[in-house]
């Protein structure tokens, strides 16, 4: 049997969805299943470090179409009427002469002040119809599941929870400390303890007031941290930016727009807190990872946070700077706490590792190849 994957999320900067689909194909290639090929469909060669697995190949389908036609155009001409096609990042295509398999990581309409009006637009018609259109769902969280039935009027039994997963092979606590503190040096350019922040700068992962409590702990509580925000690309005229110079954090604050899949772990085991004040994810890959390497996490008490992280992470009400001051402040002074943390959180990362996250999307996609396979 053949399975087709939408790969257009390789060929561009790769970040949350992209690293899902990186890591279901490099576990496929070493799980049991009936796919004897694999093709992974791109409008431009995928790089070199994205590992295929052995009856995996890169079909390369040029097009003079942007994006979004080149998935509902030629992605479903390229592949055909043979096998089944996984579409992991939100869209089918609604011409598919095959069987689809949609992953959706989240509903934009829960949040839509954070999104622009053509984001929203192709939220509403691209998404919805999507995931009308296509033979098998899946979504990332019951909270998005709930979005799924709330906003495209799926109805709930058609919708499957898979949820992200982290590489507990590479996301891990580092035992060999120089090396840590040698990594530590060389990022901040101090040898000085740190809160990390992993992310885009979106204002809906509340990163002002998050600067803002950052600020007060320093001055008001004498902290003695940096703060690491890695993954933010923000230019010299972000707002953020100006919020930075503003609060005369220059010196204290370290931004990194990007991070390699092997810089991360040493990222999240160098810091002494991660924090990810996000009003709203469909899952939020940051703090599984940052669990998963045993570093003391905050994040909110809101969407999908308490289904995969509660009971180790520390939840906080909401993002108001007074809360977000005092839950740091708490964590930080807490040494019991942050140990029980450590300790727990690898632990409950292990229930998502991607292999068992595969196994996962396997066990939905074969049977419905399988009917496919039948049926021709």
């Amino acid at each position: 049997m053949i399975l087709g994957v939408n790969g257009i999320r390789l060929v561009a900067p790769r970040s949350g969805v992209a690293r899902m689909i990186e890591a279901v194909l490099r576990c496929m290639g070493t799980m049991d299943h009936p796919f004897d090929s694999i093709r992974v469909y791109t409008p431009r060669p995928i790089p070199e470090d994205v590992r295929l697995p052995s009856i995996g190949t890169n079909v390369v389908v040029p097009s003079r179409f942007g994006p979004a036609l080149w998935e509902q155009v030629a992605l479903p001409r390229a592949h055909g009427r043979r096998g089944l096609l996984f579409c992991p990042s939100y869209v089918s295509p609604m011409i598919a002469a095959c069987p689809t398999f949609l992953a959706h990581h989240g509903s934009y309409e829960g949040f839509p002040e954070a999104f622009g009006t053509f984001t929203l637009a192709k939220a509403r018609f691209a998404y919805a119809l999507s995931a009308w259109r296509a033979t098998g769902v899946s979504t990332v969280s019951e909270f998005s599941r709930q979005d799924m039935h709330r906003y495209y009027w799926i109805p709930l039994e058609r919708v499957h929870v898979v949820p992200e997963g982290v590489d507990t092979s590479n996301f891990r606590p580092i035992s060999d400390r120089a090396q840590v503190d040698a990594f530590r040096r060389e990022y901040l350019g101090a040898d000085a303890p740190y809160i990390a922040y992993v992310g885009k700068p979106t204002e809906r992962r509340n990163l002002t007031p998050l600067l803002h409590a950052f600020a007060r702990l320093r001055r008001e509580r004498g902290l003695p941290h940096k703060m690491l925000i890695v993954g933010a690309g923000l230019p010299g005229t972000s707002p953020f930016r100006q919020t930075i110079r503003d609060l005369q954090l220059d010196d204290d604050v370290v931004v990194r727009d990007y991070a390699s899949h092997q810089e991360m772990p040493f990222v999240y085991n160098a810091a002494d807190l991660f924090i990810y004040p996000s009003s709203y994810e469909g899952f939020g890959m940051p703090v599984l990872e940052s669990m998963a390497c045993g570093t003391p996490t905050i994040a909110l008490d809101n969407t999908a946070f308490p289904e995969f992280a509660g009971g180790v992470a520390h939840l906080l009400p909401d993002a108001r700077v007074d809360t977000l001051l005092e839950g740091m402040h708490a964590v930080l002074r807490d040494p019991a706490w942050r140990a029980r943390m450590a300790s727990d959180g690898p632990v409950r990362a292990r229930e998502y590792d991607w292999h068992l996250v595969t196994r996962r999307y396997l066990d939905l996609m074969i049977p419905i190849a399988e009917r496919a396979e039948r049926a021709r």
